[in-house]
């Protein structure tokens, strides 16, 4: 990472971050309070460049990394910029606590969800919850094709299963391997929807993907959402919303689009056209039943 040091020197040759960019941008906006008065937890944090621009910013930092080599490059820039208000500890992230660490205003969980097994993400995004009092951002990838399922506490989850390490790799090398877990052989990446139903079950009540500041490099598997722990609100002028029990979002269906954007048959077109609008209204609900036509409906399509 490169981080800008005094008189002009950088930790290496400079490029530009757009992840921290966006990061740092969903903090200001959605935080509960001005960053340089939270308190912020940077998980995971490798060379620490998060936790670092935070510290600058005037916030009380805590950065966790497990590796002794990424721990020194960010001891390194701390002590080079004179911070006293960004701690680094080194620690697994699946040992986080609310007795261990206390709670934060803002955490960072960016590049880890998808380096670690489904219960120990399910673990983390719990810990997650006890901590935070304000807002949790998650960078990570998801499954695109939920082609695995795994239990987890009797839940099951859906997503795909990456390989992390060889099956002869030895600790050592596991440690040597930057970009990689620190133990575990293999990860899980969920699908977006039920990392979204972990984080509802740690009590945040409400998850946003973050589409500003843009990304133009980043792959449509990997996404930032930003979790605010809020109050649950309650609806007043409808009593069936009120009652609404939360329900886990269905799997992703690309050809589940609104009737105006989906493409139809050629005995579909010709008929809605030319059909006299009696016989449409009576085979309606015979095509509704098997599925052809959607319920959902346009009273007054635009016209092209």
């Amino acid at each position: 990472m490169s981080i800008a040091l005094p008189g002009g020197q950088f930790t290496r040759e400079q490029a530009p971050d757009r992840r921290l960019h966006r990061l740092l941008q969903v903090a200001a906006d959605l935080s509960h309070k001005p960053i340089n008065q939270c308190r912020v937890l940077d998980l995971a944090c490798l060379e620490g460049h998060y936790g670092i621009e935070f510290a600058m910013h005037g916030a009380e930092v805590v950065c966790v990394e497990i590796r002794d080599a990424n721990l020194a490059k960010a001891a390194y820039a701390i002590d080079a910029l004179g911070l006293n208000n960004c701690t680094l500890v080194q620690d697994d992230v699946r040992n986080l606590s609310l007795e261990k660490y206390g709670s934060f205003d803002i955490i960072i969980c960016s590049g880890i969800l998808y380096h670690l097994q489904a219960k120990d993400v399910a673990g983390l995004i719990a810990s997650m919850g006890n901590c935070c009092t304000g807002l949790c951002i998650i960078d990570t990838y998801f499954a695109a094709r939920e082609k695995d399922e795994i239990i987890v506490d009797g839940v099951p989850y859906r997503g795909f299963i990456y390989r992390e390490h060889n099956d002869a790799a030895t600790a050592a090398q596991k440690a040597d391997d930057l970009w990689a877990s620190i133990d575990n052989e293999s990860s899980f990446w969920f699908a977006q929807r039920d990392v979204v139903t972990l984080l509802h079950s740690a009590g945040f009540t409400s998850c946003f993907d973050a589409l500003l500041p843009t990304h133009p490099e980043l792959t449509y598997d990997r996404r930032m959402v930003a979790a605010v722990k809020g109050a649950a609100t309650s609806v007043l002028t409808s009593p069936m919303t009120k009652a609404l029990a939360y329900e886990r979002a269905a799997q992703s269906d690309p050809n589940n689009l609104h009737p105006y954007q989906s493409d139809k048959s050629l005995a579909f077109r010709v008929g809605k056209q030319f059909l006299p609008q009696p016989i449409k209204d009576a085979i309606k609900p015979v095509l509704r039943k098997i599925g052809i036509l959607k319920t959902q409906d346009v009273r007054f399509p635009i016209k092209s």
